[in-house]
């Protein structure tokens, strides 16, 4: 058998809200989902799973519609999905009376069940989330029904408070492949056997590094097991965390020309987070908003030390505050703390504001 693996889409999510490209982002990972599912049709596949958070929140009536219309366009594929701890169930959720296509087949129940598929000699298990948060380790408690069959677990979770599993625990259940969810980035947990989905698109700025979708197969024969497993990235938008060390004379048209150059150098889909640190000449006076404003930059982190003499200063101010205040803390246990006590407080008599 052939399968698809996605994950957590969350449909309705507006990215980096506040910038001229969030409406655009929330359209992309929409359009993007719509792709991908045309694509399961043209690659054959026979199962697409979904593990998971396909709705950023409670879905609408609307919105149900329109994915149902997608998965209708590829009647040959059978769709399997579950809610996850964003678009979790509740008791007047839409999930649960939605008329889905005759190829969709939807875990309701809080529980472990299976939708068993004889032609295929597929089983897949799973279950859907009734709360944002579940400790409990419930995938520890279901065996397989036929170790003959593919078995296939769809799941989502894996941390403290969202349905924490071992995935060698579970394989060692007759578990074929485990079809996981939930944390972004994508990841082979064991091989081909067990595979964290990751976004399909960075929902956040943290979500960095490649997203995509699963393209497997799997044959069986008696209990042993044969088949690959390939990832494909999406690529309307990839973020990149990027860091600038800065020396004491470096200036404001020469940090801006540094950020712009490390953009322009990358890909056009790519947003950037930007981290400044080392030291800072404290009459530089540097505009950081200014970073802020660029193309293609999502936020701007400043952690810079001001290249303070403090020697220096003590010796032209010995009578003024800022001098008593420099030679109190000298006589302090010289410790990380008293050092950032010194910088802040010496920051704030001179009205300077380094970080941020």
């Amino acid at each position: 058998m052939k399968f698809m693996h996605i994950s957590d889409v969350h449909l309705g999510v507006m990215p980096d809200a506040g910038k001229e490209w969030s409406k655009r982002r929330k359209q992309d990972i929409w359009d993007s989902f719509a792709e991908v599912i045309l694509e399961a049709g043209r690659q054959s596949v026979d199962f697409l799973l979904i593990s998971g958070d396909l709705f950023h929140k409670q879905p609408l009536k609307r919105e149900l519609r329109e994915v149902n219309y997608l998965f209708g366009q590829i009647p040959q594929v059978k769709v399997v999905l579950m809610a996850g701890n964003h678009d979790y169930l509740q008791p007047k959720s839409y999930y649960l009376d939605f008329p889905w296509e005759e190829n969709v087949y939807f875990f309701k129940g809080e529980e472990i069940s299976a939708f068993d598929f004889p032609e295929k000699n597929v089983t897949i298990y799973g279950l859907s989330y009734w709360h944002q948060q579940i400790c409990e380790r419930l995938y520890d408690e279901f065996d397989v029904s036929d170790e003959k069959r593919i078995n296939i677990l769809l799941a989502h979770g894996g941390t403290e408070k969202q349905i924490p599993f071992f995935p060698k625990q579970i394989l060692e259940k007759g578990i074929d492949y485990i079809a996981a969810g939930h944390i972004h980035k994508a990841a082979r947990m064991l091989g081909t056997s067990a595979v964290m989905a990751g976004s399909l698109e960075p929902t956040d700025c943290n979500d960095t590094g490649p997203h995509g979708y699963w393209i497997g197969e799997i044959r069986k024969e008696g209990r042993e097991v044969f088949g690959g497993l390939d990832f494909y990235p999406v690529k309307k938008c990839e973020y990149k965390h990027e860091i600038f060390s800065l020396e004491t004379d470096t200036t404001q048209y020469e940090l801006e020309q540094m950020v712009k150059k490390r953009i322009e150098d990358g890909e056009a889909y790519m947003l950037y987070r930007i981290f400044l640190e080392g030291y800072v000449n404290p009459d530089a006076n540097i505009d950081f908003s200014r970073l802020d404003q660029m193309k293609q930059v999502v936020d701007v982190t400043v952690n810079l030390q001001p290249d303070y003499d403090y020697e220096k200063m003590l010796k032209e101010h010995p009578d003024s505050l800022l001098g008593r205040y420099i030679a109190r803390m000298e006589k302090q246990p010289q410790d990380v703390v008293t050092m950032k006590a010194l910088e802040f407080g010496v920051n704030a008599l001179l009205g300077h504001n380094i970080c941020r």
